[in-house]
Protein backbone atom coordinates (compact mmCIF):
# COMPACT_ATOMS: atom_id res chain seq x y z
CA UNK A 1 0.00 0.00 0.00
CA UNK A 2 1.43 3.38 -1.00
CA UNK A 3 2.13 6.02 1.65
CA UNK A 4 2.14 8.80 -0.95
CA UNK A 5 -0.21 11.66 -0.02
CA UNK A 6 -3.52 11.85 -1.85
CA UNK A 7 -3.56 14.39 -4.68
CA UNK A 8 -6.40 16.87 -4.41
CA UNK A 9 -8.44 17.37 -7.59
CA UNK A 10 -11.43 19.70 -7.61
CA UNK A 11 -14.83 18.78 -8.97
CA UNK A 12 -14.27 21.41 -11.70
CA UNK A 13 -11.08 19.65 -12.80
CA UNK A 14 -12.59 16.16 -12.62
CA UNK A 15 -15.68 16.98 -14.64
CA UNK A 16 -14.43 19.86 -16.77
CA UNK A 17 -17.62 21.72 -15.84
CA UNK A 18 -17.65 25.18 -14.30
CA UNK A 19 -20.94 26.91 -14.99
CA UNK A 20 -21.80 30.54 -14.37
CA UNK A 21 -24.05 29.41 -11.50
CA UNK A 22 -21.23 27.42 -9.95
CA UNK A 23 -18.94 30.46 -10.16
CA UNK A 24 -21.63 32.51 -8.44
CA UNK A 25 -21.76 29.93 -5.66
CA UNK A 26 -17.97 30.05 -5.21
CA UNK A 27 -18.02 33.87 -5.26
CA UNK A 28 -20.76 33.93 -2.60
CA UNK A 29 -18.86 31.43 -0.46
CA UNK A 30 -15.79 33.67 -0.67
CA UNK A 31 -17.85 36.70 0.41
CA UNK A 32 -19.37 34.85 3.36
CA UNK A 33 -16.07 33.26 4.46
CA UNK A 34 -14.43 36.69 4.27
CA UNK A 35 -17.17 38.27 6.38
CA UNK A 36 -17.95 35.50 8.89
CA UNK A 37 -14.85 33.32 8.79
CA UNK A 38 -14.77 29.76 7.52
CA UNK A 39 -15.80 28.24 10.85
CA UNK A 40 -18.62 30.75 11.29
CA UNK A 41 -20.11 30.09 7.85
CA UNK A 42 -22.42 27.33 6.68
CA UNK A 43 -23.67 25.91 3.42
CA UNK A 44 -27.14 27.10 4.42
CA UNK A 45 -25.86 30.68 4.68
CA UNK A 46 -24.36 30.39 1.19
CA UNK A 47 -27.57 28.91 -0.23
CA UNK A 48 -29.75 31.56 1.46
CA UNK A 49 -27.57 34.36 0.08
CA UNK A 50 -27.97 32.89 -3.41
CA UNK A 51 -31.72 32.46 -2.93
CA UNK A 52 -31.63 28.70 -3.49
CA UNK A 53 -32.16 25.57 -1.39
CA UNK A 54 -29.19 23.80 0.21
CA UNK A 55 -29.90 20.74 -1.96
CA UNK A 56 -29.58 22.94 -5.06
CA UNK A 57 -26.31 24.37 -3.79
CA UNK A 58 -24.88 20.85 -3.54
CA UNK A 59 -25.45 20.49 -7.27
CA UNK A 60 -22.81 23.20 -7.78
CA UNK A 61 -20.43 22.64 -4.82
CA UNK A 62 -20.31 19.42 -2.85
CA UNK A 63 -19.44 20.96 0.52
CA UNK A 64 -18.14 23.97 2.40
CA UNK A 65 -14.70 22.30 2.31
CA UNK A 66 -14.79 22.10 -1.49
CA UNK A 67 -15.76 25.76 -1.72
CA UNK A 68 -12.75 26.80 0.38
CA UNK A 69 -10.38 24.68 -1.70
CA UNK A 70 -11.79 26.07 -4.94
CA UNK A 71 -11.42 29.66 -3.71
CA UNK A 72 -7.74 29.05 -2.99
CA UNK A 73 -7.15 27.10 -6.21
CA UNK A 74 -8.77 29.71 -8.44
CA UNK A 75 -6.79 32.48 -6.75
CA UNK A 76 -3.50 30.67 -7.30
CA UNK A 77 -4.40 29.85 -10.91
CA UNK A 78 -5.09 33.51 -11.63
CA UNK A 79 -1.78 34.64 -10.08
CA UNK A 80 0.13 32.00 -12.06
CA UNK A 81 -1.60 33.16 -15.24
CA UNK A 82 -0.66 36.78 -14.58
CA UNK A 83 2.97 35.79 -14.04
CA UNK A 84 3.03 33.64 -17.18
CA UNK A 85 1.69 36.61 -19.18
CA UNK A 86 4.27 38.91 -17.60
CA UNK A 87 7.11 36.60 -18.62
CA UNK A 88 6.15 37.17 -22.27
CA UNK A 89 6.96 40.89 -22.03
CA UNK A 90 10.22 42.10 -23.55
CA UNK A 91 11.93 43.71 -20.55
CA UNK A 92 12.04 43.09 -16.82
CA UNK A 93 10.49 46.49 -16.09
CA UNK A 94 7.57 45.67 -18.40
CA UNK A 95 7.20 42.24 -16.79
CA UNK A 96 7.01 43.70 -13.29
CA UNK A 97 4.55 46.40 -14.33
CA UNK A 98 2.29 43.89 -16.12
CA UNK A 99 2.24 41.48 -13.19
CA UNK A 100 1.27 44.15 -10.66
CA UNK A 101 -1.27 45.72 -13.04
CA UNK A 102 -3.05 42.35 -13.24
CA UNK A 103 -2.77 41.79 -9.50
CA UNK A 104 -4.28 45.20 -8.79
CA UNK A 105 -7.27 44.41 -10.98
CA UNK A 106 -7.58 41.04 -9.25
CA UNK A 107 -7.47 42.63 -5.79
CA UNK A 108 -10.21 45.06 -6.75
CA UNK A 109 -12.44 42.39 -8.30
CA UNK A 110 -11.65 39.46 -6.01
CA UNK A 111 -10.79 40.99 -2.62
CA UNK A 112 -12.86 38.32 -0.83
CA UNK A 113 -10.72 35.58 -2.38
CA UNK A 114 -7.56 37.26 -1.11
CA UNK A 115 -8.97 37.64 2.41
CA UNK A 116 -10.00 33.98 2.52
CA UNK A 117 -6.68 32.73 1.10
CA UNK A 118 -4.76 34.72 3.72
CA UNK A 119 -6.96 34.07 6.75
CA UNK A 120 -8.53 30.65 6.15
CA UNK A 121 -5.90 28.68 4.24
CA UNK A 122 -5.03 26.67 7.37
CA UNK A 123 -8.58 25.24 7.31
CA UNK A 124 -7.93 23.37 4.06
CA UNK A 125 -7.83 19.58 4.09
CA UNK A 126 -4.33 18.13 3.98
CA UNK A 127 -4.61 17.02 0.31
CA UNK A 128 -5.88 20.48 -0.72
CA UNK A 129 -3.18 22.21 1.32
CA UNK A 130 -0.50 20.08 -0.34
CA UNK A 131 -1.93 21.00 -3.76
CA UNK A 132 -1.80 24.71 -2.92
CA UNK A 133 1.78 24.33 -1.69
CA UNK A 134 2.69 22.63 -4.98
CA UNK A 135 1.11 25.47 -6.95
CA UNK A 136 2.94 28.00 -4.78
CA UNK A 137 6.24 26.23 -5.49
CA UNK A 138 5.54 26.44 -9.23
CA UNK A 139 4.72 30.14 -8.92
CA UNK A 140 8.01 30.81 -7.12
CA UNK A 141 9.98 28.76 -9.65
CA UNK A 142 8.42 30.72 -12.52
CA UNK A 143 9.35 33.99 -10.85
CA UNK A 144 12.91 32.77 -10.25
CA UNK A 145 13.23 31.91 -13.96
CA UNK A 146 11.93 35.36 -14.91
CA UNK A 147 14.70 36.98 -12.87
CA UNK A 148 17.35 34.49 -14.02
CA UNK A 149 16.61 35.38 -17.65
CA UNK A 150 16.71 39.07 -16.77
CA UNK A 151 20.14 38.54 -15.20
CA UNK A 152 21.32 36.80 -18.37
CA UNK A 153 20.18 39.84 -20.37
CA UNK A 154 22.07 42.13 -18.01
CA UNK A 155 18.85 43.71 -16.68
CA UNK A 156 19.18 42.70 -13.04
CA UNK A 157 20.97 44.90 -10.52
CA UNK A 158 24.27 43.02 -10.00
CA UNK A 159 23.92 43.36 -6.21
CA UNK A 160 20.82 41.14 -6.28
CA UNK A 161 20.20 37.46 -7.00
CA UNK A 162 16.98 36.11 -8.56
CA UNK A 163 16.05 34.74 -5.12
CA UNK A 164 16.47 38.20 -3.57
CA UNK A 165 14.19 39.65 -6.24
CA UNK A 166 11.55 36.98 -5.72
CA UNK A 167 11.38 37.77 -1.99
CA UNK A 168 11.10 41.48 -2.80
CA UNK A 169 8.31 40.88 -5.35
CA UNK A 170 6.28 38.59 -3.08
CA UNK A 171 6.80 40.90 -0.11
CA UNK A 172 5.57 43.84 -2.18
CA UNK A 173 2.52 41.88 -3.33
CA UNK A 174 1.65 40.95 0.25
CA UNK A 175 2.13 44.51 1.43
CA UNK A 176 -0.11 45.92 -1.30
CA UNK A 177 -2.72 43.24 -0.58
CA UNK A 178 -2.78 44.06 3.12
CA UNK A 179 -3.06 47.79 2.40
CA UNK A 180 -5.98 47.21 0.05
CA UNK A 181 -7.75 44.94 2.53
CA UNK A 182 -7.26 47.53 5.27
CA UNK A 183 -9.14 50.12 3.20
CA UNK A 184 -6.81 51.62 0.58
CA UNK A 185 -8.76 52.16 -2.66
CA UNK A 186 -6.44 50.88 -5.39
CA UNK A 187 -8.85 52.00 -8.10
CA UNK A 188 -8.29 55.70 -7.37
CA UNK A 189 -5.03 55.87 -5.38
CA UNK A 190 -1.68 55.92 -7.20
CA UNK A 191 0.38 54.68 -4.25
CA UNK A 192 0.63 51.23 -5.87
CA UNK A 193 2.10 52.75 -9.05
CA UNK A 194 4.66 54.63 -6.98
CA UNK A 195 5.49 51.48 -5.02
CA UNK A 196 5.96 49.41 -8.18
CA UNK A 197 8.14 52.06 -9.85
CA UNK A 198 10.29 52.25 -6.70
CA UNK A 199 10.62 48.46 -6.78
CA UNK A 200 11.72 48.61 -10.44
CA UNK A 201 14.36 51.21 -9.65
CA UNK A 202 15.69 48.95 -6.92
CA UNK A 203 15.75 45.73 -8.97
CA UNK A 204 16.54 46.73 -12.56
CA UNK A 205 20.16 47.60 -13.40
CA UNK A 206 20.65 51.35 -13.57
CA UNK A 207 21.72 51.32 -17.23
CA UNK A 208 18.59 49.30 -18.21
CA UNK A 209 15.96 51.30 -16.39
CA UNK A 210 13.20 52.89 -18.42
CA UNK A 211 11.38 56.16 -17.95
CA UNK A 212 8.08 56.55 -16.14
CA UNK A 213 5.39 53.87 -15.97
CA UNK A 214 3.74 52.98 -19.26
CA UNK A 215 0.51 51.21 -20.02
CA UNK A 216 0.88 47.69 -21.41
Amino acid sequence: MSDAPETYVSQREMTGKHSRRRQQAIDMAAAIFARSGYQGASTRAIADALGIKVASLYFHIASKEEALAEICLLGMERSQGYLDQACEKATLAEQIRHFFKCQREDLIEHADYVIVAIRERAQLSEPALLRIRSMTARFRATMDRMFERAAERGELDPALTPRHCRFIMIGTLRGISEMHLSGLDLSSNNIMDKWVETLIRGIVAKNRQEGGARAD
